[in-house]
């Protein structure tokens, strides 16, 4: 009981040491990451996991692993590299106490890369995207389209396409070395989904978003029993058979935050949005889209005044433009346009699981604007017949 009372303050010691620290050490990140604009574009690597895991994978490409944790988090000082170590020990248990299947996982990552917050890393949930589930422009199938923003500079040049089977069947999903959930995936002659971020729920006493952060973050650590929505995500892939399954497991599954679903099915009717809070949910059937704000349910949660507002502002209008594009016909990626399109945008997704097909495209910051993006990447042409 000590040991954990111990780990427990030490984590959220280390936790509130990084919020009080972030600027700073953001400050520092930034004079030692310079953007650079890309050279020759790389193509998106493909890897066959079938017969693998994430944790396999991820030690086997030890320097590809290693090179996305600094992307995320920098060259650590030695406070913030003390505030990571307590935090990643937080989260370890968190995850333990989670029920995730991926526990496992995780840890192998962390044992055969030395990642410094491997576990901090898998239990993250902080990004912005854009998604619309529609029928596709010939009106035979559903598609998907997802953008995924992230403040990290070189995830867009370092973004790779896994195949992975479950129990249900194989699927396709875009990931880095070193994750173990689902952020965006396709199961061919299935279904496909993606993942968004909701605005967090105030608590603190003044408007203060990063306080919220971490109060969100201490609140979901003390939780047990509810799996990471990514988690969870990955888990539907695996098992669901169909469109109808993957619905029921994304809305009845008591998940350990607040999550956004977007899923699309086979046929063109079989679209929707699933806005989640922790155990109740609300699904707008139909073409639907989602950006980070609540847009059909009532859940608490708002990003705040000043620039968090415009953030809000500018959900509501990512939304509405991406489904100006429900059922039209485009050249590829024609729909990633501002402000959509954005200087944090990192990775543009198209799928059609009836079709079998996915296209990808990997972003990192314009070099000389900091609210756009440019290709990083050659265009992924993937199908799942090929």
């Amino acid at each position: 009981m000590t040991t954990t009372r111990r780990l427990v303050l030490l984590g959220a010691a280390a936790l509130g040491a990084g919020a009080i620290g972030s600027v700073a050490h953001q400050s520092y990140l930034s004079s030692t990451h310079r953007r650079t604009a890309p050279g020759v574009l790389p193509p998106i690597p493909v890897f066959d996991l079938r017969k693998s895991d994430p944790a396999a994978h991820a030690v086997d490409g030890k320097e590809r692993t290693l090179a996305l944790a600094d992307a995320c988090l920098g060259p650590l000082t030695p406070a913030a590299r003390l505030a990571v170590s307590g935090a990643d020990a937080l989260a370890r248990r968190w995850l333990l106490a989670s029920g995730t299947p991926y526990a496992d996982e995780i840890a192998r990552i962390a044992a055969g890369t030395g990642v410094d917050g491997a576990h901090l890393l898998n239990a993250s949930y902080e990004w912005g995207c854009t998604a619309l589930a529609a029928p596709a422009p010939d009106g035979e199938s559903a598609r998907l389209l997802r953008t995924l923003d992230w403040p990290f500079h070189g995830l867009g040049q370092r973004v790779e396409l896994w195949r992975q089977r479950g129990p249900a069947g194989e699927f396709a999903h875009l990931s880095w070395p070193g994750a173990v959930g689902l952020l965006t995936g396709m199961a061919p002659a299935r279904f496909a989904a993606a993942i968004n971020q909701p605005p967090l729920r105030r608590r603190a006493p003044i408007d203060a978003i990063a306080i919220d952060a971490a109060i969100a973050t201490l609140s979901t650590w003390r939780s047990s029993g509810r799996i990471p929505a990514l988690h969870l995500l990955r888990r539907v892939f695996e098992t669901a058979p169909d469109f109808s399954a993957a619905r029921e497991m994304l809305e009845r599954t008591p998940i350990a935050a607040p999550a956004i679903f977007t899923l699309v099915g086979l046929a063109p009717g079989e679209t929707c949005v699933i806005e989640r809070d922790i155990e109740a949910f609300e699904t707008r059937q139909g073409v639907a889209s989602a950006a980070n704000t609540w847009r059909y349910a009532n859940f608490p949660g708002e990003w705040g005044t000043g620039r968090a507002s415009e953030q809000a502002h500018d959900s509501d209008q990512r939304a509405e433009m991406i489904e100006g594009w429900a059922g039209r016909a485009g050249a590829p990626f024609e729909w990633v346009k501002a402000p959509i399109l954005n200087g944090m945008t990192r990775l543009a997704v198209e799928a059609d699981p009836a079709k079998g097909t996915l296209r990808a495209l990997g972003y990192e910051e314009a070099p000389n604007d900091a609210d756009s993006a440019v290709p990083a990447t050659l265009p992924l042409d993937w199908s799942a017949a090929a």
